[in-house]
């Protein structure tokens, strides 16, 4: 499986080179601007569209941007496939791992070909989680805000933390002092005048943005009922159904549920996000990837994971016919629909978790603990 991946990863990012890739050439700007005292968040006549990151996010990118294009889309695609590929294997034990990774490869490729930066997102969500299980508090903080300085919903996975209650404050201010750092890193090669200049710009930029619905709930809603509603109260009922199952103190010592809850928040990060495109799909995929795996695969469960690849892959692809493609997938987004009945399922599957697991998964396990003596610390 890994010398698949390894070849996807110099394929894929040959032909995103060759065609001179305008997400990456963003990404490259974006550094030229930051060291030059430039606008982010302005019109580039390098490029098309505008970029939409933190400038923290802009300064990581500098050794992907020193280097020749070609060499930079590698490295930059082979960052990500491998954040994906070795977190699943952080949590998962390897027959497991195994499937998952078979199962989110092709919309790892997918997210490669665009050179975006979903799969290093859920990479670095799903190595939080395995972090703070294992006690590495630090750690998991810096995951989360690298995952946050290139896209704002890996914060959710500071979440993950409620399963190790009384390391909670140590976590807290830890995260608080890592987030500090990550936003005045800028500060190496700007002034702070200018760096708040670019924070506002920033805001007024992802301002704007408030108002899409790209592939999300909303969406749907949208579409299907006509209503023009704000996002918010949708998000909001999506995150109370998301944490409800927290609810459930004494399932926490329990391995599968936490998966499940790993699963259930990288689907959320998808299905309740304004500014989900097709790429982001790979966020999604690793969330029903775990679920699948760790699962009760029933006749349910395999329809909904068998329309997930002909929703999200397939329906884009050659392999689908246009007409179809154009009268029933992109304009009722349909590529979401399996997600949330998968992430339905998994919100039923963590509210009826029995007491013992019926599947392992998490490899960096700290010394063995009882559920109850986790939470009474």
């Amino acid at each position: 499986m890994a010398g698949l991946w390894l070849a996807a990863v110099i394929v894929v990012s040959l032909q995103a080179s060759a065609q001179h890739n305008n997400n990456f050439e963003i990404f490259r700007t974006a550094w030229a601007n930051l060291i030059g005292g430039r606008d982010l968040y302005g019109p580039n006549p390098s490029h098309h569209d505008f970029y939409k990151h933190s400038p923290t996010f802009a300064l990581l990118f500098a050794p992907f941007a020193l280097v020749p294009f070609t060499l930079g889309v590698l490295l930059w695609n082979a960052a990500n496939a491998i954040a994906l590929y070795w977190s699943i294997g952080q949590v998962l034990e390897p027959r497991p791992a195994l499937a998952a990774r078979a199962i989110v490869f092709l919309d790892t490729v997918g997210a490669m070909q665009n050179v975006q930066s979903n799969a290093l997102s859920a990479g670095l969500m799903i190595m939080a989680f395995g972090l703070l299980y294992a006690r590495r508090e630090a750690r998991a903080a810096f995951a989360i805000a690298a995952g946050a300085a290139i896209k704002i919903f890996p914060v959710v996975a500071g979440v993950f933390a409620v399963f190790r209650p009384y390391r909670l404050a140590r976590f807290a201010l830890i995260s608080a002092a890592v987030a500090v750092l990550f936003l005045v890193a800028p500060l190496l090669v700007l002034s702070p005048a200018a760096l708040l200049t670019q924070y506002r710009a920033w805001g007024a930029i992802s301002g704007a943005d408030a108002s899409m619905r790209g592939y999300s709930v909303m969406e749907h809603i949208h579409v299907w009922t006509g209503l023009d509603w704000p996002n918010w109260p949708i998000q909001l009922i999506g995150a109370i159904v998301l944490l409800a199952p927290i609810a459930r103190i004494s399932r926490w010592g329990v391995e599968r549920f936490r998966l499940l809850f790993l699963a259930s928040v990288l689907m959320f990060c998808v299905l309740f996000n304004h500014k989900a495109e097709s790429p982001s799909f790979v966020v999604a995929a690793a969330g029903v990837a775990i679920w699948f795996v760790v699962s009760d695969r029933n006749g349910l469960a395999w329809s909904a994971f068998a329309a997930f690849p002909m929703a999200t892959v397939l329906s884009a692809s050659d392999a689908m016919p246009e007409v179809l493609q154009e009268s029933f997938f992109e304009p009722y987004r349909f590529k979401t629909v399996p997600v949330l009945v998968t992430w339905m399922l998994t919100q039923y599957a963590l509210w009826t978790e029995s007491s013992a697991p019926r599947r392992s998964g998490s490899i960096p396990r700290p010394a063995p603990e009882s559920a109850p003596a986790d939470v009474a610390r």
